[in-house]
């Protein structure tokens, strides 16, 4: 049973962390030829990101030579009704008509957009088959049905297979991209994709678009500005690798500590068959000397190892397949891939392969050990007699091995498990504690700039006048979580030119997350707020003006193509926010208020999409029920979507980290509960081996300490050769480490002691009962025994 455990877990271990690595960095895309799809994007001098207009994408597309096809796409939420619903919030991407064939999945039902109707910018829209199934039962006529999309009747032309996982799972609606001379220029909010051509590679795309995007000034005069603002350079990733983000490091430390978990298992399972063999050594040897061959006696163990690691594989699998659903279950924050996890034929190949192998390592140390059989018969004379040395060595060896691989994975946890510690010190910059954030979307057909600006006012104004609400605030992102960020360029009072992140909100926002104000004031309440009023945060103001108080009263002038472009004021400087991670220090802020712009072709237009922070006492849940009804009565087609609290907001902003130490942390636990077991049973067949020994001892006058003592020492020195090599170990297994620790080295002096320490407490452990055994041996008894 113990070998059993010990294999089934092991390789439980590794088929879960295989199941995860191939799932989400080697499983193929579900596109048709997904190994020649790329992804077109754009870095900024600051390694940011950023959208594109579609005519970047649509002058990419004229290379023929790097390009079989192109498409571009933009990813957004939307509204929707059917037969008078109540509205409901919906992942939605808008596509130019290239995507679908681009990509070669077939319609479920009907078809793909058309050209005609990319360009006029139809009223058509693609289902996914879950809305399909949901929400129209699986009809098969409901080709030709509408269906109203952000107040908009739409025509429903399609419905797309759940295969059809484009930009990601949780994309539900498709729309056809406006494409027309003005929008091709102006709505920079697309990335692309594209197919390569035959003997076109990313490292020969990547030069030859560089060398394509000056030319796009003479092609799209207006889109001069942008380009001289922005100074991008393209950017070209394989399609899986920029969907997987990145994970790579993570996983495949996770891969190595799974690795690891095996290799004890293994070691553990062959030194219980070599104990079980050298039990045997005397009838093997009369079995050898009788005329019994090597391979006769090789196949009794192999017969033995293999049906108990059949045994242990299926019951790998099963824990396995419960381990992935577990952690499928809690991937709250959407993990890269982590939904199409399962276990499929890869898995089931790859748990045959291991337990093949560890059928041939628990068969092959025993076999090995049976070659001089004859002659260890001929030379003890039973159990009593003293292990030979090389039998000891082989023991010795594996246990090392084991104390080595959990030293690698209890570090590395460790390691992790401080960096979590640290996480949690990190000042965001804000107050999470009692705040409560609620998403709303504004259909764009029915609200314009300042039916928006009056809508949120109104909400604003009337959450504040419940009984339990301290201060509620708007922003079009929320720190450390979901929305969006604007990068814009600013002029310097000097001449200078900024690219600064710029961030939407409303004069209540820094009082409802407690940001402090260091120096001038807030933003006034509508309607006395002046629309040229900006505020910055301290690195800003210190990388701009030397100092927040020097920072009062300056300017800064929006670079665009307009001739008088327009220059904001700076009235107050706030605190500094981590807006993206917790590692990542703090960026230059701009924020802006939430108002109907002077200059709607240049400044940011009133945001449609705003997260509603509400700072109140009392459970969320009631709040909830009272904003709900707030914006039913406002306007009852408007539905709210990601309710959370601040609070989860920033556990789930270290969610990768989590998930990387929890799984990390379980590897170690059961590295560390196996290597004492397999120290254990060493300690306690060799104290049983040398039972005739140690009775001579005590017979001439050893004392009880010394002998129990010996056993002890003897444990000590294997766990010192164990983390001597699993320092060895552990070094290529750093620069891995590295990019997931924050406040803490990979060679943390204090981390590594105390990996040392609870190695060493585990060795006493585990040789206590057997050095116990040891010291109590009777005399008489044992050598009656021999």
């Amino acid at each position: 049973m113990a070998m059993i455990l010990s294999l089934a877990i092991g390789m439980a271990a590794v088929a879960t962390l295989f199941t995860v690595v191939y799932g989400v960095l080697f499983a193929p895309l579900p596109y048709g030829e997904p190994d020649r799809l790329v992804s077109l994007g754009m870095r900024t001098p600051q390694q940011a990101r950023i959208e594109q207009p579609p005519a970047v994408f649509l002058s990419y597309a004229q290379q023929a030579h790097l390009f079989d096809e192109l498409a571009f796409y933009r990813t957004g939420n939307a509204n929707i009704w059917t037969d008078g619903d109540v509205a409901e919030r919906v992942s939605a991407s808008w596509v130019s008509a290239s995507m679908v064939p681009l990509l070669r999945v077939a319609p479920l039902l009907g078809r793909a957009f058309t050209d005609a109707e990319q360009g006029a910018g139809a009223q058509t829209v693609l289902l996914s088959e879950s809305i399909w199934r949901n929400r129209f039962g699986a009809a098969n006529d409901v080709l030709g049905k509408t269906m109203v999309v952000n107040s908009v009747e739409r025509e429903i032309i399609g419905v797309m297979p759940a295969s059809f996982s484009f930009p990601d799972l949780q994309t539900q609606l498709w729309l056809p991209a406006r494409v027309n001379q003005d929008a091709i220029v102006r709505d920079v909010a697309y990335a692309g994709v594209a197919r390569l051509a035959p003997g076109a590679s990313v490292e020969t795309v990547q030069p030859a678009l560089v060398a394509v995007l000056p030319r796009l000034s003479s092609a799209y005069p207006t889109l001069r500005p942008w380009l001289d603002a922005m100074q991008g350079t393209p950017e070209v990733l394989p399609l899986h690798q920029a969907r997987t983000g990145d994970m790579k490091e993570a996983l495949y430390l996770l891969a190595a500590a799974s690795l690891l978990v095996l290799l004890v298992a293994w070691a553990n399972a062959a030194n219980l068959m070599l104990m079980r063999a050298d039990g045997r050594m005397p009838e093997l040897a009369v079995r050898k000397a009788l005329g019994a061959g090597f391979q006769r006696i090789a196949g009794h163990f192999f017969g033995e190892a293999l049906v108990l690691g059949l045994i242990a594989g299926v019951l790998a699998l099963v824990m396995a397949f419960c381990a992935i659903e577990a952690l499928v279950a809690s991937d709250s924050m959407q993990l890269p891939r982590f939904s199409e996890l399962k276990i499929g034929p890869m898995t089931l190949a790859f748990l045959v392969l291991v337990t093949a192998l560890g059928v041939l390592i628990c068969s092959a140390v025993p076999a090995l050990r049976i070659q001089g059989a004859s002659r260890l018969i001929a030379t003890q004379s039973g159990r009593g007699e003293s292990m030979g040395r090389a039998r000891r060595r082989l023991q010795s060896g594996m246990v090392i091995l084991q104390i080595a691989m959990a030293f690698v994975v209890v570090v590395g946890a460790s390691l992790l498990l401080r960096t979590t510690q640290h996480l949690s010190e990190v000042q965001p910059g804000f107050n999470a504690d009692g705040v409560t954030v609620v998403w709303t979307q504004l259909p764009f057909a029915r609200y314009d700039d300042a039916a928006a600006v009056a809508f949120y006012t109104q909400l604003t104004e009337r959450v504040q006048t419940l009984p339990t609400v301290r201060a509620a605030g708007l922003s079009t992102h929320l720190p450390l979580g979901s929305g969006e960020l604007f990068g814009l360029r600013y002029k310097h009072p000097e001449g200078d030119e900024r690219l600064l992140a710029t961030n939407v909100i409303d004069q209540g926002y820094f009082s409802a997350m407690r940001i402090p104000v260091v120096s001038g004031r807030g933003f006034f309440a509508l309607p006395a707020q002046n629309t040229g009023d900006v505020l910055i945060n301290q690195r800003a103001a210190e990388s701009l003006f030397g100092t927040p108080s020097k920072a009062i009263g300056r300017t800064l002038t929006l670079v665009s193509a307009d001739a008088s472009a327009p220059t904001y004021t700076v009235v107050g400087v706030v605190g500094d926010v981590r807006e993206h991670t917790l590692s990542d220090a703090p960026e230059a802020m701009v924020y802006r208020p939430q108002v109907v712009p002077t200059r709607p072709n240049v400044e940011l237009s009133a945001r449609r999409s705003l997260a509603l922070l509400v700072r109140a006492d009392g459970e969320p849940k009631a709040l909830l029920t009272a904003v709900r009804q707030i914006v039913r009565e406002l306007d009852p087609s408007v539905p709210i979507f990601g309710v959370q609290t601040m609070s989860e907001v920033v556990q789930a902003s270290t969610t990768r980290l989590t998930l990387v130490r929890r799984l990390l942390s379980v590897a170690a636990v059961i590295t560390l509960v196996l290597g004492m077991l397999g120290l254990y049973g060493v300690l306690a067949y060799w104290v049983a081996l040398g039972s005739r020994e140690t009775a001579i001892r005590v017979a001439l006058g050893a004392r009880p300490d010394r002998v129990a003592g010996a056993v002890v020492r003897r444990a000590l020195a294997l766990c010192g050769v164990g983390i001597c090599t699993g320092v060895l170990l552990y070094a290529p297994a750093m620069p891995w480490l590295s990019t997931l620790l924050f406040g803490v080295s990979t060679g943390d002096p204090l981390t590594l002691l105390g990996a040392t320490f609870a190695l060493t407490i585990c060795t006493l452990v585990a040789s206590s009962l057997p050095a116990l055994r040891a010291a109590h041996i009777d005399p008489i008894t044992a050598l009656q025994a021999q």
